[in-house]
């Protein structure tokens, strides 16, 4: 009905169609020329009305209703462009109706504009009566809405965003305007209205909502589009198992210290990289004590659970692997000078200690016996006894991590446990023994084992108030203080790379003398420096790990850690088990588990878990001690996937 064109018997026509009961509303105009543009995406082939006669219609395979578009109709003979008069006709039921004719050009071609309201056939008809194929031009509605849910499952309790996008002939309507969401669920034909939004910005409008059970969704403009309908499944089933997504690795206070190589092989000095982890600190020159007491091996004297980091043995054993050695007594005095090897068993009681041992010299070997409050064991090469020898010993202690050629070992006797303490130079000596960092960055990053070297000088100090009497210690030489292995770290080669050599030197360049070197000043006072391996993207704050708040040790940005290389806990995934979760959240089962808090860190704060009824439990805590209970690396996670 409704059919305008240029040419042709349009009143028959028209009343034809009319009682043919056709809908058809199109507009057409045609004219003729050499050069005519043939849109691409729709192309009849051609039909013959002769052996050597063929006719095309071309043009786009679809239009937005009421919006004209062109169809060109192209007629040869023998292969070669041919004048004459061609129509454009369009099927209506089964009926084709001409709209219009006109004569082709040069070119062989006639373009015609059309604007159908609804989806038609057309073809082009010559005037020898050949025709084209049928050329399918499918008519959309200017306006659309489409919709997307994510995400697309989710587990009972948990959200979903519908996000609904309004066009008009393809581009976001920037007009005000209403979207309508709706849902149906199974067993329902009924479209239940949600909620309207207003479109915003960019012809979207969203919606977040936690489904109960598994329903379809679509968003409708009253009047104008409807979406295709978007399924949202709720997910009850009970994993086995989660998967705990995350990255970096410790506590997070301080400098990371992958975060620290990376500056160091982007060019950045050492006060830059200390400033950028540590604000408002100072790293110059301060004054310090000479000397440092590590425990190496004996009782626990933090408060953590005795065999955890410390030792329970009543028993152990020190060996001097070459060179002089001697035992003094607490007073001073030499009990025995002996030459190397030699292995000293140490027994422990209430408040004594027995050293024995069986020496040879000469080729007369003799067994000795001595039992005290505290024994020195020192050997050759030490400023401690015979300083210029050239053959210097090395110490090891049956249980302690390291092996030690610098100080000498205190033995005293601590709850029935041995407790032996290496004594060393601070600035040098000590140092020298931190096995915190891999010696290797030195080749090509030297300011981040600076770095290292001046945090753990700064870290020592604030523990030389004197000794502690559950440790006669300073210092422990793990974790609870800092990793220190004594000559395995300073003596460390592979091949031909002196990598001991490294560390010295960079140690060396943070250091002046026996009493004065390089460290961490905050108010003109050294500071507890704390480090650790690497962040998730931001370092924590002192407060929200542990609870003093320390105003240079504040939550930072950190994208170094994640670009340095070797970084193996750039990111992490580890697995939580169903057991594990029922028993933390307190739930008969878990079917998902989100990170509902954070800290400025990104640190989880807090975790809360759905079980298949529904039912939420949270989990609250410092990010140390949840990432504990988790078994895990860091507490920076990403996501926690059932």
């Amino acid at each position: 009905m409704g059919i305008d064109r240029a040419g042709g018997r349009g009143a028959a026509r028209r009343r034809a169609a009319a009682r043919a009961g056709a809908r058809v509303a199109a507009r057409v105009t045609a004219w003729c020329g050499a050069a005519v543009l043939v849109l691409g995406g729709l192309v009849a082939a051609p039909a013959a009305s002769a052996a050597s006669t063929t006719v095309t219609l071309s043009g786009p395979s679809s239009a937005y209703q009421g919006v004209s578009t062109t169809l060109t109709a192209t007629w040869k003979v023998g292969g070669a462009a041919h004048r004459g008069t061609v129509a454009l006709e369009q099927r209506v039921g089964s009926t084709w109706y001409r709209l219009g004719a006109t004569t082709t050009g040069s070119a062989g071609t006639a373009a015609f504009h059309v604007a159908p309201r609804a989806t038609s056939d057309f073809r082009a008809v010559t005037a020898t009566g050949a025709h084209s194929a049928v050329a399918h031009l499918v008519i959309r509605s200017p306006y659309a809405v489409t919709l997307t849910a994510t995400p697309g499952t989710v587990h009972p309790g948990s959200t979903t965003r519908l996000v609904a996008r309004y066009t008009y002939r393809g581009k976001a309507v920037q007009s005000a305007a209403t979207v309508t969401f709706q849902r149906t669920t199974s067993g329902s034909a009924a479209w239940s209205t949600l909620r309207a939004v207003t479109v915003a910005t960019g012809g979207v409008a969203a919606y977040a909502l936690a489904p109960g059970r598994t329903g379809a969704y679509r968003a409708v403009v009253p009047g104008r589009a409807t979406s295709a309908a978007v399924t949202v499944r709720v997910q009850s089933t009970v994993p086995a198992s989660f998967s705990v997504h995350g990255a970096g690795y410790g506590h997070g206070v301080g400098m990371p210290q992958f975060g620290a190589y990376a500056q160091a092989l982007d060019g950045r000095g050492t006060s830059t990289i200390l400033q950028s982890y540590y604000r408002g600190t100072s790293s110059g020159t301060v004054t310090t004590p000479t000397t440092v007491s590590v425990q190496v091996f004996g009782p626990e004297p933090y408060g953590y659970a005795p065999g955890a980091y410390s030792d329970t043995v009543s028993s152990t054993t020190v060996r001097i692997d070459r060179g002089w050695w001697r035992l003094m007594s607490a007073g001073g005095t030499a009990l025995y000078t002996g030459p190397g090897p030699v292995t000293l068993s140490v027994r422990a009681g209430t408040s004594s200690v027995g050293v024995s041992f069986t020496s040879t010299s000469s080729g007369t070997q003799v067994t000795k016996s001595y039992l005290g409050t505290r024994f020195k064991v020192q050997w050759a090469g030490t400023r401690y006894y015979a300083p210029t020898s050239t053959s210097r010993g090395v110490a090891t202690v049956a249980g302690a991590q390291g092996t030690y050629r610098n100080g000498d070992l205190s033995i005293t006797a601590i709850g029935h446990v041995p407790n032996v303490v290496n004594e060393v130079l601070l600035n040098t000596e000590y140092l020298y023994g931190i096995a915190e960092v891999p010696s290797s960055w030195g080749l090509d990053g030297e300011a981040s084992l600076e770095a290292q070297a001046i945090v753990a000088r700064s870290y020592a100090l604030t523990k030389l108030g004197g000794l502690r009497s559950a440790c006669a210690c300073n210092l422990v030489d793990d974790v609870r203080d800092q990793n220190y292995t004594g000559w395995k770290k300073q003596g460390e080669t592979a091949g031909s790379t002196d990598y001991g050599a490294i560390w010295v030197r960079a140690v060396d360049d943070t250091t002046t003398s026996t009493t004065a070197a390089r460290a961490l000043t905050f108010g003109g006072e050294p500071v507890v420096a704390h480090y650790y391996s690497s962040s998730g993207g931001r370092t924590a704050s002192s407060q929200d790990v542990w609870t003093a708040t320390l105003p240079y040790e504040q939550s930072v940005s950190d994208p170094w850690s994640a670009r340095a290389p070797g970084n193996t806990y750039r990111t992490w995934t580890r697995t939580l088990t169903q057991a594990s979760a029922r028993a933390m959240f307190g739930l008969p089962d878990v079917v998902r588990i989100t990170v509902s808090k954070k800290y400025s860190s990104g640190q989880m704060a807090a975790l809360t878990a759905t079980s298949s009824t529904g039912t939420t439990r949270t989990v609250t805590g410092k990010p140390d001690a949840l990432r504990a209970r988790l078994g895990l690396p860091a507490a920076w996670v990403t996501s926690i996937v059932g």
